[in-house]
């Protein structure tokens, strides 16, 4: 089964970083007009995910696959694309998950090389970096990751 990727509109930024961390391909554009928003995705393949529905409607009749959000919550949101276009059990890894500010992929790093890139408390407190082989920003397993693991678990109990 191909890879699924999404693009993003404007009004989902925050979605967009979800679904990067869960290990999507999630091109996002806070500055794109709807045409080329369009031929992008289709270009590339991506699904189309917005709240507007004549994006989603114009889309969809240039055969461009697209799915319309109508919930504020993330988690909900995630579940209105799986209900159209099946996910999977889904995880947060360091091994799949996506920079989540350029959507980059993440490679593990030494550590060492990092002490003077990283604060003290954290070179300390932590073994695991990754480093997104795009922007180059640096991430490490912290407490944030407890949270989006409960997350995860929600999704997987709904899907």
């Amino acid at each position: 089964m191909p890879e699924t990727k999404f693009f993003v509109d404007a009004m989902l930024g925050t979605l967009a970083k979800k679904l990067r961390l869960l290990g999507f391909d999630a091109s996002y554009s806070s500055n794109i007009d709807d045409d080329d928003l369009i031929s992008r995705a289709g270009k590339e393949s991506r699904i189309i995910v917005s709240k507007d529905e004549l994006l989603i409607q114009t889309a969809l009749k240039k055969g461009v696959s697209a799915v319309l959000i109508t919930k504020k919550d993330d988690l909900e949101q995630i579940l209105e694309i799986h209900e159209k276009f099946p996910l999977g059990k889904l995880d947060i890894s360091p091994s799949t998950t996506r920079c989540p500010v350029c959507n980059g992929s993440l490679l593990a790093e030494e550590k060492e090389p990092l002490r003077k890139v990283v604060p003290v408390t954290i070179f300390d407190s932590f073994d695991n970096f990754w480093r997104c082989e795009r922007c180059h920003k640096v991430y490490w397993q912290g407490s944030h990751i407890d949270n989006l693991q409960k997350f995860v678990s929600e999704l997987n109990e709904r899907i």
